[in-house]
């Protein structure tokens, strides 16, 4: 019988198998827990592994490992409509290729709800990758030997995008949403568009923004803590006289200490969406569904910041940043992503090398 005995840093579980002993280490008592019961199962019937339907592992996954994400919200959406496939109902002993296989094509032909468009290759990706981490789980747990994705190749992604909000945009934003630039917002629409200009002079992410308190600032410089990052490393932002003209404008309107406090991380896509299809920025697609011009997203404030402060200021010729200051600014660690942020319109190089 196995037996599980506390550790420094978790449990670990101990058993004899062909009169040796093994062990392994879990971080909580109920994941040594279901181990041993599966121990258990096997036990009665060791050449049978443990019967459990694919369902039941989503299930499973969601209480024991989705809740702890940060992108938990997220990824419940994906968990559902795994929920919802015909082949969720087989054990995971019995999902081959084939059902993948299916499945990918099957949704690769499906319209996108938010584009029109159809299904992206980085979002079936996202949803393999997610689908692999819970056979992963289920193979340590002893539910299945092998992973069917073990061989899955990731499906070509679209190369990066290369929107970024010009002057031009930005004055239909503030057309669209009836906010001058230069006062406090009045409505929950214009503290959108504050938000996303301060994203566009700050390079900060929309999560950072939404979550930034009045006690990081210190002078015109913003201590991110590592919590409230993506990549939970602490950073610190400077802002320029834009910038702090934005965070000044929303101050009167902070909520128990957030400076972009009335604005709430569900409804922000949302409103931002709304004010930028009817400022005539949304996406263009052809009668097929093919996309002909990117919609302009809130996640460009940060390449537009990025392309800006790596352009020559017009009155001292140089960058605004160089290239490891734009790195510290942004939080990036792999200059090679930074890379994908810097989106200078061809035309506009054309006019630095006549």
């Amino acid at each position: 019988m196995a037996s599980i005995i506390k550790r420094k840093n978790g449990y670990e579980v101990q058993w004899i198998k062909n009169k040796k002993r093994q062990y392994k280490f879990f971080k909580t008592r109920k994941d040594a827990k279901v181990f041993c019961a599966v121990l258990e199962t096997q036990k009665s019937t060791p050449n049978k592994l443990p019967e459990i339907t694919l369902k039941a592992l989503i299930n499973e996954y969601e209480r024991n490992v989705s809740v702890k994400k940060r992108s938990y919200r997220s990824e419940t959406f994906r968990l559902n409509r795994f929920r919802s496939e015909e082949f969720s109902k087989e054990l995971i002993t019995n999902i081959t290729k084939a059902h993948i296989n299916d499945y990918i094509e099957r949704r690769s032909k499906e319209r996108s709800q938010k584009t029109r468009g159809f299904i992206s290759a980085s979002t079936i990706n996202k949803e393999m990758a997610l689908l692999r981490n819970m056979f992963n789980y289920a193979i340590e747990f002893g539910f299945l030997e092998k992973n069917p994705l073990s061989s899955y190749h990731k499906l070509k992604e679209p190369e990066h995008r290369e929107r970024i909000a010009v002057e031009e945009d930005i004055e239909k934003l503030l057309v669209a949403s009836g906010w001058d630039g230069i006062s406090t917002p009045k409505t929950s629409t214009q503290a959108v568009i504050a938000a996303f200009l301060f994203s566009c002079r700050t390079g900060m992410r929309a999560g950072e923004i939404l979550k930034m308190e009045t006690s990081w600032v210190e002078d015109r410089v913003i201590h991110i803590p590592a919590a409230a990052t993506k990549t939970l490393s602490k950073r610190n932002v400077a802002m320029g006289t834009d910038a702090y003209r934005y965070y000044l404008l929303m101050l009167p309107l902070t909520v128990n200490g957030k400076v972009f406090g009335c604005i709430s991380p569900a409804s922000r896509d949302v409103i931002f969406k709304k004010v930028r299809n009817r400022a005539g920025l949304g996406p263009v697609y052809d009668s097929a569904g093919n996309l002909i011009k990117e919609g302009l997203n809130f996640h460009d404030g940060r390449a537009t910041f990025a392309t800006w402060a790596a352009t020559p200021d017009p009155h001292t010729g140089v960058p605004r940043l160089d290239v490891l200051a734009l790195a510290r600014q942004t939080g990036h660690k792999n200059l090679a992503m930074l890379q994908r942020y810097y989106r200078e319109p061809a035309e506009k190089i054309v006019e630095r090398l006549s």
